[in-house]
């Protein structure tokens, strides 16, 4: 968008409420438009989310220039005309009104007309609405369960409209804190900023601007990242009242947005930033800082109704170690389906001394497929697992893997492959496989990871093989365990299959038992975003057991010492023949 004019940006905000519908709650309406003010005055300053937006620019006329951080707050407009007739169906009795996205283009465009606004690139219209109304995006996705909020645009140059859609929500689009006394509107706060950071890089998502390789804006890489937290306005509460931006002097608890720079000098886990000053800053933090959020939800597919799923999330600081007491939210939405998603049964927890936490997901009878978000306080960040209801399972990834049943210690590899499989039309980018060896229930045996050789190949039966580093142990019930991960991921293409190839051998040194079984060998596909650190378990193989046994003596088996046996005797038994018939020619010669 424009951001060089002499007003930058200019935000209008809109808050379309009829009377005789529900009205915005006390102190909505105010807060959006303080935060805009806040925003607004703090244009050009490095120490708020907007300031990353001067990472990109605009190519215009064969010219590229750098965005500003300039932002100016419009008169906000209170639209009291009727709702149109229902555009959709509401999808439950919590809606009396369902709105399409183009009723509500239609509105925006009869209020910028009656109220004379300006159009153009420099000018963002996001539209408020009340509770008890639904909306529905041209994808015929709805807010009631698949979003918190969008942008578009529509017109032609030069009086197109860039415009968001803003639906009311009570929960579920917010971080699970509320530095403002209501999740309705710090959740709000944090969309809007999310919109605003994207139709600035991005006004026309049609034909996209900024996007990254799996089409993401640079919202949507970082959504649901917050990072760490700078305080809490109630040290009563101090888990669920934090902020982490302070906007002229005011406090909110917003999602970061991608920084270019600081992925691309820190790496993985560094691409989401709270501003510019710190994606630019060294990143040093310290190691009991929050790292990443790993969760899986076993199994990932529910078929019938009231069907149960167990959601298990660990919290990880940049030690590598588990933290405990951390407070975690749940929050569900969908994906993709026409339906609702299922119910937690907890809202949330703190973690165990194994930087866990477990909740029970039990599923709706929609089919429909669902992410299930963990919010950790600490830290600011999220992890986000799929779950696919009734007739969505057969989109769901699956694994299989051809592990052995037996290992000899010191004997030849035993070859095997894991199989993961995208019957989905998306694919899965960003992936990794982790192959795992634990012991198994009944044993005793601590078996190290230099016990272990095993290598892999992406590439096919034959290879090339590459040497898996592998790390742990299973002793006290950890696990050995290496990951294959090269720069940009593994992918599971659409309606295909990634096959990973496996030799394993165990050295010589660990004992063996013919009867009882000693490891458990596993696999999973993972995907991790790279700009937060944040993953999750797609597909897994399970667990098999395999035994240790004591190796053949090399190439003399039983049964070919056996055939040897048998080669010696014949040959014996024709040499004594041919002597012994040499022996009765020569008697008979008669010379």
């Amino acid at each position: 968008m424009d951001t060089r004019s002499p007003e930058g940006v200019v935000v209008i905000p809109v808050f379309w409420s009829p009377p005789g519908t529900d009205q915005f709650p006390g102190g909505y309406v105010n807060g959006i438009d303080r935060y805009l003010a806040d925003v607004a005055a703090a244009s050009g300053q490095q120490d708020n989310v907007y300031s990353v937006l001067t990472e990109y620019n605009s190519t215009a006329d064969g010219s590229t220039t750098p965005l500003k951080y300039h932002i100016t707050a419009g008169s906000p407009i209170a639209d009291t005309s009727l709702f149109p007739g229902n555009g959709c169906t509401p999808d439950s009795d919590a809606f009396a009104i369902c709105i399409t996205d183009q009723q509500l283009r239609d509105e925006l465009a009869r209020v910028i007309q009656a109220n004379r606004l300006p159009m153009g690139l420099g000018h963002f219209y996001p539209v408020f609405l009340p509770p008890g109304v639904e909306t529905m995006d041209r994808d015929k996705t709805t807010s009631a369960s698949s979003f918190c909020g969008y942008h578009r645009l529509f017109g032609q140059e030069p009086d197109e409209v860039v415009y968001g859609n803003e639906p009311f929500e009570a929960s579920n689009c917010d971080g699970g804190q509320s530095p403002n006394g209501s999740l309705a509107l710090d959740g709000a706060i944090s969309t809007l900023s999310h919109e605003l950071a994207e139709s600035v890089t991005d006004p026309n998502a049609e034909s996209s601007a900024w996007l990254d390789h799996t089409d993401h804006e640079i919202g949507d890489i970082c959504a649901e990242d917050y990072g760490t937290a700078s305080g809490s306005v109630d040290p009563a509460h101090p888990f669920t009242t934090e902020y982490n931006q302070v906007i002229n002097g005011d406090k909110y608890y917003t999602q970061t947005e991608f920084s270019n720079w600081s992925y691309a000098h820190y790496g993985m886990g560094y691409g989401c930033a709270q501003s510019e000053r710190q994606a630019t800053t060294d990143p040093a933090r310290s190691p009991e800082d929050i790292a990443e959020v790993f969760s899986e939800v076993t199994p990932n597919t529910t078929d019938k109704n009231d069907a149960e799923a167990e959601l298990r999330v660990t919290v990880y600081d940049r030690a590598g170690d588990p933290v405990s007491g951390d407070a975690v939210n749940f929050t569900a939405y969908v994906v993709s389906g026409d339906g609702a998603c299922g119910d937690f049964s907890a809202s949330g927890a703190r973690t165990d001394d194994a930087g866990q936490v477990t909740t029970t997901y039990t599923g709706s009878s929609d089919p429909v497929t669902c992410a299930l978000v963990a919010h950790e306080a600490r830290g600011g960040h999220s992890g986000t697992s799929r779950i696919y209801q009734g007739k969505a399972a057969d989109t769901a990834p699956q694994a299989v893997a051809t592990f052995p049943s037996t290992l000899e210690p010191g004997g030849a590899a035993r070859t095997f492959t894991t199989t993961f499989t995208n019957p989905s039309n998306e694919d899965i980018r960003g992936s990794q496989v982790e192959f795992d060896v634990y012991a198994s229930d009944t044993s005793k045996v601590a078996v190290d990871h230099s016990d272990l050789h095993v290598s892999y190949s992406t590439q096919g039966a034959d290879g090339p093989f590459t040497t898996l580093s592998l790390h742990g142990s299973t002793a006290d019930g950890s696990a050995i365990y290496g990951i294959i991960s090269p720069k940009n991921g593994l992918t599971a293409h659409a309606n295909s299959h990634l096959a990973v190839y496996f030799r394993m051998s165990a050295g010589r040194t660990l004992p063996t038992n013919s009867t009882a079984p000693q490891l458990s060998l596993e696999a999973y596909l993972d995907q991790i975003n790279p700009a937060s650190g944040a993953g999750t378990t797609i597909a897994d193989t399970y667990a098999t057991d395999v035994r240790l046994v004591p190796p053949q003596p090399g190439y003399l088996t039983a049964w070919r010492y056996v055939g040897i046996a048998l080669v010696v005797l014949f040959v014996t038994i024709g040499i004594v023949f041919l002597v012994r018939r040499s022996r009765s020619r020569h008697t008979a010669d008669p010379h």
